[in-house]
C-alpha cells in the first residue's frame, strides 16, 4: 500500500511520471519498492548508504537514456520520502521516542542528498558521452522512440533540446529497404534520400543548425523520422534509382513513433512483390490492408477503410467511389459506364479523379484488392448499423 501511495504521488506532483505505462510504470513501481525498503533497513539498523552508491549511479545512467529530466528524477525521491515520513508519523507517532523521529529526519536528508549526487554524476557523465557525438546519439534517441522506450511529450522535448533537435509534432515515418534482400541500406542510400528531399545529410555533422530529422539503421533496413512535407513521387524516384523500396507512413503523435514502426515493419514483411508495381514505397492503407490479411491481433477494419479510402469517403465523392466500386465489379470501363448510366469517358475520368486522390489505380491488382476490400467493409459496417 506504501508503494502505490509513493508512486501514487510521483505522478500526481510531477507530470513527466503521468504519462508512463507499462514497463515503464513497473520500473516506478520497483524503484519505489526497493528504495522505500532500503529507507526502512537503513533507519532501523543504523546502516550506511554508501554501498547503494552503483545502484543509483545506474538508476542514473538508465533515466539519462530514458531522456526523463533530471530535475523529476530528483523530486520523485523526494515526493516518495515524504510520503514514508508522513506514513510513519501518521500511523507510528505514538510508539516513537522524538529521538527516533529526529534521526528518521536526518536519515532522509542524509540518504536523498547521497541519492542525488550518485544520480546526477551518472546522468551528467552518461549525458556528456552521448552529446558527444551528436550523430550517434541522435540514432539512439531514435532507436529509443522506435523501441518505445521514450513515450512521454515530457522527456521527448528535454531530449530533442538536448541533442539540438527541432522535430514535428507528427513526423513522418520513412522504412527503405534494399530491392535485393542479400543488400543493406547504406549511409550513402539514406544521405541520397535526405538531399532529394533537401535536408542535410546524416553523416555531415559539421552543420550546427538544428536538426529537423533523424536516422538509424535496424539490420539491413534504414528508418528516417521525418518533418515538415514530404513529396513521395520525389521519395519513388530517388528509391527506383537507388533500388530501394519502403514505406512511408503519414504523420502521427510522435509519442507514438513506436506504433506507426511496427505497422509499417508488419506492412514491409507481408507485402507481395506486385504490391510495389507501380511504386516503390507503401503507405498506411496497405500497411493496414496486410495486417487484416494475416489476421494480426492489431488488425482494425476502420483504419483499413479510412487509410484506402480516404477522400472517396467523403459524401461529396460518392459519385467517385461508385464508380471505382462499379469498374471492380465489372471489370471494365465500358462495363462499369453501363451499369452507371453514365458515359465511358466520364468513367474514366471519375476512376482518374479517384486515384488522383487516393494514389491507387483499380486497374493494378494491389490497389483493386485494396479498393475492394475497404469498399466491401465499409458496406458491412453500414449493413451493421441500419440493423
Amino acid at each position: 500500500m506504501l508503494v502505490a501511495r509513493s508512486v501514487d504521488a510521483v505522478r500526481e506532483a510531477i507530470p513527466a511520471y503521468r504519462d508512463l505505462r507499462g514497463p515503464q510504470l513497473d520500473e516506478v513501481e520497483n524503484i519505489a519498492r526497493a528504495s522505500l525498503h532500503r529507507l526502512l533497513e537503513l533507519w532501523i539498523d543504523d546502516g550506511d548508504i554508501e554501498r547503494d552508491r552503483p545502484a543509483f549511479r545506474a538508476i542514473g545512467t538508465a533515466r539519462a537514456a530514458d531522456g526523463r529530466p533530471l530535475t523529476d528524477i530528483l523530486r520523485a525521491y523526494r515526493v516518495a520520502a515524504d510520503v514514508f515520513v508522513r506514513h510513519v508519523v501518521d500511523h507510528h507517532l505514538d510508539e516513537l521516542e522524538p529521538a527516533d523521529v529526529a534521526d528518521l529526519s536526518l536519515l532522509v536528508l542524509r540518504t536523498l542528498d547521497a541519492v542525488s549526487e550518485a544520480i546526477i554524476d551518472a546522468y551528467t557523465a552518461y549525458r556528456d558521452r552521448l552529446t558527444s557525438d551528436r550523430g550517434q546519439a541522435q540514432a539512439a534517441f531514435l532507436d529509443d522512440l522506435l523501441a518505445g522506450r521514450q513515450n512521454s511529450s515530457g522527456a521527448i522535448a528535454d531530449r530533442s533540446r538536448q541533442l539540438d533537435l527541432v522535430l514535428a509534432g507528427r513526423p513522418r515515418l520513412l522504412i527503405v529497404a534494399a530491392t535485393d534482400p542479400a543488400d543493406s541500406v547504406s549511409d550513402d542510400d539514406l544521405d541520397t534520400i535526405l538531399r532529394a528531399l533537401g535536408a542535410s545529410p546524416h553523416t555531415d555533422q559539421s552543420d550546427p543548425a538544428p536538426r529537423a530529422h533523424l536516422c538509424t539503421r535496424r539490420g539491413t533496413r534504414g528508418i528516417l523520422l521525418l518533418s515538415g512535407p514530404v513529396d513521395r513521387a520525389v521519395l519513388d524516384t530517388v528509391c527506383a534509382a537507388s533500388d530501394l523500396r519502403g514505406c512511408l507512413m503519414p504523420g502521427r503523435p510522435i509519442a507514438d513513433v513506436a506504433a506507426t514502426y511496427r505497422l509499417a515493419c508488419d506492412g514491409l514483411d507481408t507485402a507481395p512483390g506486385h504490391a510495389f508495381a507501380d511504386r516503390e514505397l507503401l503507405d498506411d492503407g496497405d500497411c493496414q490492408l496486410l495486417v487484416l490479411l494475416t489476421a494480426r491481433a492489431t488488425a482494425d477494419t476502420d483504419a483499413v477503410v479510412s487509410s484506402v479510402l480516404g477522400p472517396l469517403r467523403d459524401p461529396s465523392n460518392s459519385h467517385l467511389l461508385d464508380g471505382v466500386r462499379a469498374f471492380i465489379s465489372t471489370g471494365t470501363a465500358t462495363a462499369a459506364a453501363a451499369e452507371l448510366h453514365v458515359h465511358p469517358q466520364t468513367l474514366r475520368y471519375r476512376l482518374r479523379r479517384a486515384r488522383e486522390l487516393t494514389g491507387r489505380d483499380p486497374r493494378h491488382a494491389w490497389h483493386r484488392l485494396a479498393l475492394d476490400t475497404a469498399i466491401q467493409l465499409r458496406q458491412l459496417d453500414g449493413a451493421l448499423r441500419t440493423r
